[in-house]
């Protein structure tokens, strides 16, 4: 076995920070970390049962279950045991937790599709499209989780180590690779499998800083890499080498990137939700008043938004009005919009007065039933003008005049409109003009606008104030009536 400690840390005595473990503390702790990442038969057991248990938690939605899932894996002493086994020099220490931990990552992976695959009626849960998208948060869940639970191994003899388990969620991760690869879904497999990484580099980290504060030796890394670094020439390469908490350190700077890129998108992905909701509800405060959005659901793909929301209204929501909706959010959003609302008519009651919604639903004898013909396909024309005149009912504008040319060398469209509006339009209507035309025409499009103010009408400009005649004033026009005798 490898000397666990350096006589050069045990002479600096004087040197030892108030943190610093006793010699007899350090090595207690040493072995029984490298008990706990043994990769035995205790140790595969309780990994092919937490990932059972895992994987139906999952598949069945139950936060309960995987909760249960993550207090009995043991996938959490490996990592910690690498950790040590870095900052102390053990190199055996070091082969046993990697080993320990890539054959239980690759037992939970395979043992997760094949209890997918049993299951072939299992969905895609809430639960487990939430560990697919990991981000820059989870990570720094990861680097707080492992800190607390080096610390309380050093400190507290591990009295906090299953909190720890529950807030890392090793084992989940991993079972959700299995699921997604069951079901084919390689892009949610590769989330869920950054995640599981991530995690995995951040406790490893930290656990190396903690044990370093806790007074354990830090031998050099070229120890590892059978360098010899000239002791006399203090080089830039030679601190790396020495300094081998580079390469871990390395490591989680690489793993962040990815998930520093998919936290910015869940941070747009948000803006964009509560835009188009606040949107909806704006519209719906006019169309249809005492209406709620229940779910909002959209995806963006190809430039074009499809929102689906549920709603619930005390009246009937008419095509025309999500139309007027999908005007709004293509204004706000410059983008063409599909939108589609599960509507559910909900009665509104007191004790004095009730509104039902359900009475619309009825149909009236006297109403015409109006035979929905198919038209014939826009002309380019009738499709310019109609985007545009749609859109300019968002500003009560009229547009008086357009032309446009069809450019086929370029393949686009240069349209000029004259429009009148209260105010001058933004360069985000003009956007929306294009992106709307560009989706409807199949072409590229140009457009530039020309503005003229309404005009107030005459009398506006300087109001005369209007007063009314008292009992004593008289208009110049009125007769005044004759005297008459008592």
């Amino acid at each position: 076995m490898e000397p666990i400690m350096e006589k050069d840390n045990l002479i600096l005595q004087g040197k030892k920070s108030k943190y610093n473990l006793t010699r007899e503390t350090r090595n207690k702790i040493i072995e029984t970390i490298r008990i706990n990442s043994q990769p035995d038969v205790y140790y595969y057991v309780m990994v092919i049962l937490s990932c059972t248990v895992a994987t139906y938690g999952l598949i069945s939605n139950s936060t309960a279950v995987i909760i249960g899932a993550m207090l009995i894996a043991p996938l959490m002493n490996p990592i910690l045991g690498g950790g040590l086994a870095l900052i102390t020099g053990n190199n055996s220490l070091l082969r046993v937790t990697i080993k320990a931990e890539l054959i239980g990552a690759a037992i939970a992976i395979i043992l997760s599709t094949l209890l997918t695959l049993f299951l072939p009626v299992a969905t895609l849960t809430p639960e487990i499209l939430a560990r697919t998208q990991p981000t820059l948060v989870d990570l720094i869940i990861a680097l707080a989780s492992g800190a607390a639970g080096t610390y309380a191994i050093c400190y507290r003899s591990g009295e906090t180590l299953p909190g720890v388990a529950i807030a890392t969620a090793l084992m989940p991760p991993l079972c959700v690779v299995g699921i997604s690869l069951a079901k084919q879904e390689f892009q949610l497999a590769g989330g869920a499998l950054l995640l599981f990484i991530a995690n995995m580099i951040a406790i490893n980290v930290i656990a190396i800083l903690i044990f370093k504060i806790a007074g354990f030796t830090t031998p050099s890394i070229s120890n590892y890499l059978n360098l010899h670094v000239n002791g006399e020439k203090h080089t830039y390469f030679s601190r790396l080498i020495e300094n081998k908490i580079i390469y871990p350190i390395t490591l989680l700077i690489l793993v962040s990137i990815p998930l520093i890129y998919l936290l910015n998108g869940s941070i747009d992905a948000g803006k964009k939700e509560n835009l188009i909701r606040n949107t909806i509800e704006e519209g719906l405060s006019v169309l249809a008043p005492d209406s709620s959005i229940t779910s909002l659901v959209f995806k963006e793909a190809d430039s074009t938004f499809e929102i689906n929301t549920n709603i619930n209204s005390a009246q009937i929501i008419l095509p025309e009005d999500i139309r007027k909706l999908e005007n709004s959010l293509e204004y706000k959003l410059t983008a063409p919009v599909k939108l589609i609302a599960d509507v559910s008519i909900i009665q509104k009651v007191n004790n004095e007065a009730s509104t039902d919604g359900i009475k619309a639903l009825i149909p009236v004898p006297e109403q015409k039933v109006v035979e929905v013909v198919e038209t014939e396909t826009e002309t380019p024309e009738e499709t310019i003008e109609n985007v545009v005149t749609e859109k300019l009912t968002l500003f009560d504008g009229i547009l008086d005049d357009f032309s446009f040319e069809y450019r086929r060398g370029t393949g686009t469209y240069n349209v000029s409109l004259k429009v009148t509006a209260p105010e001058q339009l933004d360069i985000q209507f003009t956007q929306t003009i294009e992106n709307i035309l560009e989706e409807k025409l199949k072409r590229k499009v140009i457009a530039t606008i020309e503005t003229e103010d309404i005009e107030p009408p005459v009398g506006e400009t300087d109001p005369v104030q209007k007063v009314e005649p008292g009992p004593d004033v008289l208009n110049s026009n009125e007769v005044v009536p004759a005297p008459t005798e008592n």
